[in-house]
Formats: structure tokens, sequence, C-alpha cells
């Protein structure tokens, strides 16, 4: 069984893989570089199962009809996207929508270089920009979300490969700002606080509580797990992926996401067993 995807979901996946093979001797080979890689692999028939933090785009889904493949699209869990910076940055205590704008466009490039370039109030220090890498789902979510823009990043932009890379590189710079997924932030305990974020009704942290209220809707997603129609006709496959619906509140809570409602695991368990 090939597991391939979203670098967002690999601590909820390898738990889970890691538990499951304690009791079973499936042969289990997972990779995660990536939401785009994922559904690559998937649509050119070399990925049984694929974890996504985004929905599969019209490209990718013509590149799978055209191999004929067909795929379950299983929910998972929800998450949010939080803007991260230092603890040491004493200005940033909220940030709007619009701001966020200024901050990541790529339009942006070479002309907001200083905070104080974002709101008046802010430090004159200058801008570092960190992101996950455009094949993340992550990357875009937050830039379709906040540039309008899904994918496009600014030239100055320093681009690491896995989300603790961003939250270690915000650790180290006071000027420092990222986005990552709030499973990230959680299970990571680092020199990084997340910015309350004002999306016109007063400024808003991401947790969970915010997420199930939709108070931090415009930054709030769903999680996903793909599975291929074909491979459910192996049974170490429909038997992994009902192991993991089975247990997803636990494995989502424990990899700092919101759980879906106990109805919401219970079809996607019926989906699996019908193959449909």
């Amino acid at each position: 069984m090939r597991i391939s995807g979203s670098d967002t979901e690999e601590n909820l996946i390898t738990t889970a893989v890691t538990q499951y093979q304690r009791g079973s001797k499936s042969d289990i080979k997972a990779e995660f570089k990536g939401t785009s890689v994922g559904f690559k692999d998937l649509c050119k028939g070399a990925a049984d199962i694929v974890p996504a933090s985004n929905k599969i785009q019209a490209d990718q889904a013509k590149a799978c009809a055209d191999k004929k493949i067909s795929y379950l699209e299983l929910p998972i869990a929800y998450d949010a996207v939080a803007v991260i910076v230092n603890k040491a940055n004493n200005w940033t205590n909220d940030l709007t929508m619009a701001e966020l704008k200024s901050i990541f466009h790529p339009e942006s490039y070479g002309k907001v270089t200083h905070w104080n370039q974002v709101r008046m109030a802010y430090s004159d220090a200058p801008l570092k920009i960190v992101s996950p890498d455009t094949k993340s789902g992550t990357t875009m979510f937050f830039t379709e979300r906040v540039n309008a823009m899904r994918g496009f990043l600014r030239g100055d932009t320093t681009i690491f490969s896995d989300h603790g890379k961003i939250i270690d590189a915000v650790s180290e710079d006071v000027n420092a700002i990222g986005f990552v997924s709030l499973g990230a932030l959680v299970e990571r305990k680092s020199n990084v606080r997340p910015v309350p974020i004002n999306f016109g009704k007063g400024a808003v942290i991401p947790d969970a509580s915010s997420v199930l209220s939709e108070a931090y809707g415009p930054l709030t997603r769903l999680l996903y797990v793909y599975i291929a129609q074909s491979a459910l006709a192996k049974p170490e496959v429909t038997a992994f992926a009902s192991y993991l619906f089975e247990n997803g509140d636990r494995y989502a809570r424990f990899s700092g996401f919101v759980p879906l409602t106990a109805a919401g695991y219970i079809n996607n368990l019926r989906r699996i067993k019908a193959g449909q």
C-alpha cells in the first residue's frame, strides 16, 4: 500500500500507520511531499491513499479522469491556517485580511518591506517573510484566501519544505512572519505565537473554539483523505482506511486538528465499505 500527499497531515497519518501496524503485517509506504505531489501520484496510479490539505483542483481531477482513475474524497478533520510571528515581536497585536494581503501579495515585493508599512504604529523593522512551497496545499489555500492568487508568492519569500522548518525560522528571527497549519503549531512547541486575525468582527485566535464556531472562518479548512476506488479492491487498503476513520476523532485531536462529528466519520466508513 502506498500513501502519498500532504505534509500537513503527516503526523496524523504516520501515527495511525504506526498504531495500525502493531496489529497488522501490512506493508505501508508513506511519503509526505505535498498535496500536489499526492494528487499527481493518485492520477498516475502510483498512490492508493492521498492525504490532502485542499480539495482536488479541476486540472488535477481531469488528469485522473483522463487515466480513468476514480476516487473517494473523504474529509477527516478541520484545520486552520495560523499566521505566526516571533514571541519577541511585541508590536503585531493583530492583523486584518487587507494587511495580510499587503504583506504576502506578490505585488508587494519591493514595496512593502518594513512592518510600519503594514501599519504605521508597528515597528520600522524589516519584514522577513517565510512560507511553505507551492507544492503545499497550505500555500495554495492561504494565497487563494488572502491574495486571490492561488499559489503565487512574493519574490523575496524564503521557502521551506515543511511546517516545522517555518516555525523554526520564525523562532529565530524577531522580524519574521509566516503561516502554518494549526496542527503543526499545536504539535511543535517553539518561540512563536499565532497572530489574532480581524475578519471584520474583532480579532480572533485560531483554536478549536474559533474553528467550530466559524469565527476564524476565512482561514479555516477541511482536511481530506482521497482513496483510489480501484485500491479498495485490495483488502489491506480497505482495512487500513476503515481503521483510520474508525479512529479519526482520536487521531485528529492528537495531531492538533479539530475532529468531525461522529456522524461524519460514520458516513465516511459507510462509503469506504460501499467502495463509493
